[in-house]
């Protein structure tokens, strides 16, 4: 009975997957419901004699968050352009949930790539919690939006994008413009305005092996994917180690000159205190063909910086 009360309720998720996923959208609601959070799913919630593409539209119109339960199959989707598209135009923010170690193909790449995706291949649980925070974040902050000035024409669907703790959620053809204004660069990172042309780094970059400042006896290597448009810049950095990887989207990217600054955000259990987010910043400088990096993170008990030197794959 509990259950089906819960799809009655208007959705608070909706969950984006392949045809081949089921099994896994279904899991991942599943998960969801047990934290309080409503979902919908069309493999599940569509009922006898419905119209599919409808039923789509409305849950996405009703819906507070995406998920997209990204795998192989789902990287070859067009029904997930399709409602990726449908989210960008109701400002719905997106959460990519890789439960394949897989990247976006370049279908998906200019989408997804300014969004904090979660591994759920690695941690299952843990990936489940913090997927319900987020999703909490984003429900916590529509609900105190401050409402549109009178006689402002509301739409009873309409809401300013969420900030994600760790993606700016836009509309895709306001992404470039959205980062070169990002306002939550530290100041540290930000890059006085100087003169002459900016270059295009576009492409697959990769650094040498990286000795861990706080272990150094763990290496590790960056896969660095970027996409430029003007002054800004997107993609993804994917850190490979001995334990593992980890791949995190280009955050407030900017290129002024030979220089390079972008952070990326995750979590760390340092300093006993559960889990916190923290950022990587990135400061570069083009030199030939190669980018000389310093990496910072800003974790209260280390900070120590990396050195290291990028060069075109």
């Amino acid at each position: 009975m509990h259950r089906i009360m819960v799809h009655m309720m208007h959705p608070t998720v909706f969950v984006s997957h392949s045809s081949h996923d089921r099994g896994i959208a279904v899991r991942v609601c599943e998960a969801l419901e047990r934290r309080g959070l409503a979902c919908w799913v069309a493999s599940r919630d569509i009922g006898p004699g419905e119209n599919f593409q409808e039923a789509i539209v409305k849950a996405i119109r009703l819906a507070r968050a995406m998920v997209l339960v990204f795998t192989d199959s789902a990287n070859n989707s067009d029904e997930i352009k399709k409602e990726i598209a449908l989210a960008s135009q109701n400002h719905l923010a997106v959460i990519p949930l890789r439960v394949e170690d897989v990247l976006p193909s370049d279908a998906f790449r200019y989408e997804l790539s300014t969004r904090q995706w979660i591994d759920a291949f690695d941690d299952w649980d843990r990936a489940m919690a913090r997927l319900a925070e987020q999703i909490g974040t984003i429900a916590d902050s529509d609900a105190v939006a401050q409402p549109q000035p009178p006689g402002a024409a509301a739409h009873p669907r309409r809401r300013t994008p969420v900030l994600l703790v760790s993606a700016a959620v836009v509309a895709a053809v306001g992404i470039c413009v959205y980062l070169g204004r990002d306002l939550t660069v530290p100041l540290a990172t930000k890059i006085a305005p100087a003169s002459g042309v900016h270059r295009d780094i576009s492409g697959k970059w990769v650094s040498g092996s990286l000795t861990n400042p706080y272990d150094r006896n763990r290496k590790s290597v960056l896969y660095f994917e970027f996409e430029q448009s003007g002054e800004s810049l997107f993609g993804m950095v994917r850190e490979k180690s001995d334990f593992g990887g980890v791949t995190h989207g280009i955050q407030g990217g900017q290129i002024k000159a030979d220089g390079v600054v972008f952070y990326t955000q995750g979590l760390t259990t340092a300093g006993g205190g559960g889990e916190q987010p923290y950022k990587d910043n990135y400061r570069g400088t083009l030199k030939g063909d190669e980018i000389e990096f310093v990496r910072q993170n800003d974790i209260a008990s280390g900070a120590l910086p990396q050195k290291f030197t990028a060069k075109r794959e």
